[in-house]
């Protein structure tokens, strides 16, 4: 048996991040949930994921100082921006990163994920 993708959700509201990590958890993915995007960085060096969904506002390192960190360490790894604002939202690029906007649904972001992973 092979082993569950490894999801890091880099997410400050706690409510958001416990519901994605469940609604992920529930389809069979390994999910460690991050405050911000220091605490994405230190995981995913201990426990590489294979996607990484973000908030785009989270205190100390946010969402786009942490994608362009973690396009500098691992440039291939798919990632899902999750945000309730418009504003300095990252540029798509499909396969690569995805944006979606809060309030979304579970359905949403495991079509995403899927999706990123190329299985869905």
């Amino acid at each position: 048996m092979s082993q569950p993708f490894h999801v890091i959700v880099a997410e400050d509201d706690a409510l958001v991040a416990v519901t994605v990590a469940e609604a992920l958890e529930s389809h069979g993915y390994r999910v460690t949930i991050g405050r911000n995007g220091f605490d994405a960085i230190k995981i995913d060096q201990a426990d590489p994921a294979d996607v990484l969904i973000t908030d785009i506002r989270m205190p100390h390192v946010d969402g786009t100082t942490l994608i362009s960190r973690m396009r500098e360490l691992r440039p291939e790894l798919p990632i899902l921006v999750t945000t309730g604002y418009s504003e300095r939202l990252p540029q798509e690029e499909p396969g690569q990163l995805v944006v979606v906007q809060k309030p979304f649904s579970d359905g949403a972001i495991i079509k995403n994920v899927k999706a990123l992973l190329g299985i869905g």
